[in-house]
């Protein structure tokens, strides 16, 4: 036991005393509880992905909220989280989030199975945008060739190039 936590449990006489006064320190009364619950349950039902965030990092933020709703006695059901899951994704995941609604059993789907799909669907999201992207810049690299950036006459002494031996006639 750490040194600061003992000074609390030095007076009692029992075990189950020293427990109720480490749970009312650590996780507070009846009270507390309830209003502790009541902010998580509100940032669980305020979770929603941001366009720029990850799967990874967006599921971590879930499943940490989940995890202290649970830890503070209340029973929170696979499904639901996986429901709200859903429904917090941007729009770029509709096409995965109608497949997996329409093709799976939600009640027997596991949130580990859940985040496997999505992190698949967000990869082939980023391969297509990545190709996407490599393309407009290869396209954009060829389209500059094979121009000639002369402008013709009135520019500089106004000479004309020998295009035989690349002189300049004045």
């Amino acid at each position: 036991m750490d040194e600061s936590i003992f000074p609390k449990v030095l007076a009692a006489t029992r075990s189950k005393k020293a427990w109720e006064t480490l749970e009312t320190t650590y996780q507070g009364n009846t009270k507390v509880k309830v209003a502790k619950l009541q902010s998580l349950r509100r940032n669980f039902e305020n979770l929603q992905m941001k366009e720029s965030e990850s799967v990874n990092q967006f599921m971590n933020q879930v499943l940490n909220v989940v995890n202290q709703i649970r830890s503070n006695g209340e029973e929170l059901r696979d499904q639901k989280v996986i429901e709200k899951i859903l429904r917090s994704l941007p729009s770029k995941f509709d096409s995965i989030v109608v497949a997996i609604e329409e093709s799976k059993d939600l009640s027997q789907l596991s949130v580990d199975e859940l985040m496997g799909s999505l992190l698949t669907h967000e990869s082939r999201l980023n391969r297509n945008n990545n190709a996407s992207f490599e393309n407009a810049f290869r396209e954009q690299g060829s389209s500059g060739r094979g121009r000639s950036n002369s402008r013709g006459r009135g520019r500089g002494r106004g000479g004309q190039m020998n295009t035989d031996q690349g002189e300049r006639t004045d």
